[in-house]
């Protein structure tokens, strides 16, 4: 046991991170992004070890939405103490349709072509809906709790087959933790709506 932590105390650290930022989310504090920065760069080190490199570069791009979000529900002009949540647009879903489709064609002709990728398929499919879903709890849009639902537990079962437990692990805990973030949330726009 011993040997295993110490061959895997990254993936470990990464996974606490990982964990409390989902925790601060559900609870809707600013502070998630910052430990969003943090876990984002450990499991771009992990995801590059294990050749999926569509979810590396997907945490390389977390740590960019986490800098991105931390302004957003901090620094901005909009910004509140208790985040405004609203419901997504049919232009904007459409819009991400598109996007989705057209990076997952994109990232999947790249990881075949021009990499060792272990699994090409799901690993674009879990970037690519985890981008999307990122930019859109970015713009407090609850719609991408079910984005979240859906690609944890397709995730959870890639990280089993790649054999990433500590990370199979977390990822089921994010599926739970995704439908209580979804009721959270849910609870938070029915009292704004009271409020109004």
């Amino acid at each position: 046991m011993i040997d295993w932590i110490k061959n895997n105390y990254i993936e470990l650290i990464g996974a606490f991170f990982s964990l409390i930022y989902l925790i601060q989310e559900v609870r809707q504090k600013w502070t998630m992004w910052i430990v969003g920065i943090i876990s984002s760069i450990f499991y771009v080190y992990i995801f590059f070890d294990a050749k999926l490199y569509a979810e590396m570069g997907m945490y390389a791009y977390f740590a960019i939405m986490s800098v991105y979000g931390l302004y957003c529900w901090k620094f901005a002009k909009t910004a509140t103490k208790e985040p405004i949540i609203t419901h997504i647009g049919k232009k904007t879903s459409f819009w991400l349709v598109v996007l989705g489709i057209i990076l997952f064609g994109i990232t999947a002709w790249i990881l075949l072509k021009y990499t060792d990728s272990a699994a090409p398929y799901a690993d674009t499919l879990v970037a690519v809906l985890s981008i999307l879903a990122t930019w859109m709890v970015a713009k407090k849009y609850i719609e991408h709790w079910h984005v979240w639902i859906f690609t944890n537990i397709f995730a959870t079962g890639l990280y089993i087959y790649q054999e990433l437990y500590p990370t199979a692990v977390l990822f089921a805990i994010y599926s739970i933790m995704s439908v209580v973030g979804l009721l959270e949330w849910k609870k938070t726009m029915e009292k704004q709506r009271l409020k109004k």
